[in-house]
């Protein structure tokens, strides 16, 4: 599948869920891998930019620190306005592409991306945009789901049939060899359940 055909893909699927992603399997299982990716780091001061932010929980658990300037970008309009509509102007939310950041370089303290970095038919691609708009010795974390390997390589060789666009489950040796590959520096990887992982990575 195209990138561009996948990213409608996504598009659409997330737009279509957006007022009741909450309750739903992934909004439920997107909501533990927040609350795990904030237990890794979880930022007092500084800026921070949440990509794939869906309908801003994340930033929301956030806001309550005066000190943090908050942002956030999804591909999904729906998405988008719901977490506009949460943060007010206590965050500023985008609509947008990962491979694309709107925002110049060096402009965030600290990148999260949780739940949405396997839908990204280009990861290296979106890491470099991290790294561009990351301060330098700025903090990654990702958070996604992932499968032990016979799980994982049947979900990535059926997943590319179905409607949801270019969906991929990464281990701890892709996600470090992404990382090398653009100037992050794995610093910390911890399992999130028997699904999931938390990852955390420094700009080099």
């Amino acid at each position: 599948m195209g990138s561009e055909r996948a990213k409608e893909f996504a598009r659409d699927l997330f737009d279509r869920q957006a007022v009741r992603f909450e309750t739903t399997f992934a909004g439920r299982h997107s909501a533990r891998m927040k609350e795990a990716a904030l237990a890794c780091v979880k930022p007092r001061r500084g800026t921070v930019l949440d990509v794939g932010c869906g309908p801003g929980l994340l930033l929301a658990m956030l806001a309550e620190s005066p000190e943090l300037k908050l942002a956030g970008l999804d591909i999904a309009p729906e998405m988008v306005h719901i977490a506009t509509e949460r943060l007010r102007t206590r965050a500023e939310i985008k609509l947008g592409d990962a491979e694309s950041l709107a925002w110049e370089d060096a402009s965030f303290d600290y990148i999260f991306c949780v739940n949405s970095f396997h839908h990204y038919p280009n990861p290296k691609r979106v890491l470099s945009e991290f790294h561009r708009v990351l301060k330098p010795d700025g903090r990654l974390v990702l958070a996604d789901p992932t499968a032990p390997l016979p799980i994982r390589g049947l979900m990535n060789s059926v997943v590319q049939f179905l409607r949801w666009g270019d969906v991929r489950l990464h281990d701890k040796r892709g996600i470090t060899i992404l990382f090398d590959s653009c100037q992050f520096q794995l610093i910390d990887w911890r399992t999130c359940g028997f699904w999931g992982f938390v990852a955390s990575a420094r700009a080099r």
